[in-house]
């Protein structure tokens, strides 16, 4: 109970932060990192992906509501808890799958792979979803990767956090 708690807590946390701090705050004027994901890229490894589906798809429908996206966000993080078993099972043996939250303090470097492949994901078929033409591509071409670096920028510095709580416990 204590974990679900922890985990809702984050999920609050982050989505306050992304629709009434990021979402108004524009890098340049286009650019906005999406922290909120990393809620869903730190559920435990063993969460059924049912349940994994169903919470990514309400997050990103929390999202769309306070950011007038209709749909975006919900799409976008619902394919990300859909990839998300089978990128971290590229990284991770089925029989080390336990009971873990996924981290850096379990997954050692491979976590970054790991997010780095989820964080371009999420971020190719929002911005994709969200013009819904190539015709500025050039655009698109620069927002993903850029977007894709500030969210990781984010969550590196959430993670870092984390690691220096966990550190403490030990």
């Amino acid at each position: 109970m204590k974990e679900f708690l922890k985990h809702f807590a984050w999920f609050v946390v982050l989505l306050l932060i992304q629709v009434l701090i990021l979402d108004q705050i524009h890098f340049l004027g286009v650019f906005i990192p999406f922290i909120y994901i990393y809620a869903i890229l730190r559920l435990p490894s063993n969460l059924s992906v049912n349940v994994v589906l169903i919470v990514s798809f309400l997050t990103g429908m929390i999202v769309d509501i306070f950011s007038n996206t209709p749909g975006m966000h919900a799409s976008a993080t619902t394919l990300l808890g859909f990839l998300r078993y089978p990128v971290l099972q590229l990284f991770v043996l089925k029989e080390d799958l336990g009971n873990r939250n996924v981290s850096v303090s379990w997954l050692g470097g491979v976590f970054w792979k790991y997010c780095v492949i989820l964080v371009l994901i999420h971020h190719l078929a929002l911005f994709m979803l969200e013009s819904f033409t190539l015709l500025n591509i050039s655009q698109l071409l620069l927002k993903i990767p850029v977007c894709s670096l500030l969210t990781l920028l984010f969550i590196f510095a959430m993670e870092s956090v984390n690691n220096k709580k966990d550190d403490r416990r030990s």
